[in-house]
């Protein structure tokens, strides 16, 4: 079974360290808006956040109309922004002309390690 992030939204303290450490690792530049997670928080005024990733589908309906070899584009941390479109899940962030795709930081996902509060775990 592939590795997937799981999130217990209810659990998520909305400190974006997650959205920091990914564009850190991937980028060595601290921009949330450059994350392949994010943390969505209710306009409600409930305090609810929702961290926003990749679901590591196992047909990844937003490249099956291009003919990609799905196991080299789940290794990629940056994508086309059409496939963020193209993503049932709105899995995938856009910052400009770019999507970040989640490529589970090649196994060992950083914002896992970040998460104090235990809302991101990792699902074997």
């Amino acid at each position: 079974m592939a590795m997937k992030i799981e999130v217990e939204k209810e659990r998520c303290t909305g400190c974006h360290l997650c959205e920091m450490v990914c564009s850190l690792l991937h980028l060595q530049v601290i921009n949330p808006s450059k994350s392949a997670i994010r943390t969505l928080k209710d306009d409600l005024g409930t305090d609810l956040h929702t961290p926003m990733v990749c679901r590591q589908c196992k047909k990844m309906k937003c490249i099956e109309n291009e003919g990609a070899d799905e196991t080299l584009e789940m290794t990629k941390f940056i994508w086309n922004k059409q496939r963020a479109k193209d993503c049932p899940f709105d899995g995938l962030t856009v910052f400009e002309e770019t999507s970040y795709h989640c490529d589970l930081c090649s196994g060992d996902p950083q914002c896992v390690s970040v998460c104090t509060s235990g809302a991101i775990t990792i699902k074997a």
